[in-house]
């Protein structure tokens, strides 16, 4: 992930007018135009304290995004029942596994320790989750999101695999390896000072396939 900050910077040159200690002139002799000048340079400080704080850091937002690839689609067991899977999935050799389970009806918005899991690995981690998300295709649906650590790059030509197996008949429901190439988003605009991240979306093959 990229990211570059902005800044102000606001310059003052205040040039007061010469005066002697016996100065009778307006402003109170030379210690009113002492307070005068001490409440001017406050002010100031007040007006660049304001220019920065209200600087726009890309386009007048801010939102942050991560380096990292969705894997995701269904894997051929019937969402109208149990399922019960073991899952490893790898970034260039690089593999986190997870053993997970869902019931019918359990929901992507109160997901339990059964149906979710994180794995860390070197460079970054795996989360995984299984719930039925689309109802219109009856089969329990895998997804797999690698998130990059801040100082690990992701780049074209990274290798992802995944295996799926079903723990209750030992039938292998996904198996692939994929070379892939990321593209870039920039979720506050383009610019010099906007946030970049290369991200990625795989779609795990057709159960039908394997």
């Amino acid at each position: 992930m990229k990211g570059t900050g902005t800044s102000a910077t606001a310059i003052l040159n205040i040039d007061p007018s010469s005066s002697r200690r016996g100065d009778t002139r307006a402003g109170g002799g030379w210690r009113g135009r002492a307070v005068l000048r001490a409440a001017a340079a406050g002010t100031a400080l007040l007006a660049l304290a304001a220019l920065i704080a209200g600087c726009p850091l890309c386009n007048g937002t801010d939102v942050g995004c991560e380096d990292g690839v969705q894997i995701s689609g269904p894997i051929g067991l019937a969402a109208n029942a149990s399922a019960h899977i073991e899952v490893r999935a790898c970034w260039n050799g690089r593999c986190g596994e997870a053993t997970l389970s869902s019931d019918p009806g359990d929901l992507p918005s109160s997901p339990s320790p059964t149906n979710g899991a994180n794995a860390d690995i070197d460079g970054g981690r795996f989360g995984f989750s299984l719930f039925d998300v689309d109802p219109t295709n009856a089969q329990w649906e895998l997804s797999i999101d690698f998130s990059a650590d801040v100082d690990t790059e992701l780049e074209d030509g990274d290798v992802y695999s995944v295996s799926v197996i079903d723990v209750d008949t030992q039938r292998e429901l996904v198996s692939f390896e994929r070379t892939i190439s990321y593209r870039e988003i920039q979720p506050n605009g383009e610019g010099p000072s906007c946030t970049s991240c290369n991200v990625a979306n795989i779609k795990l093959p057709p159960p039908a396939a394997q």
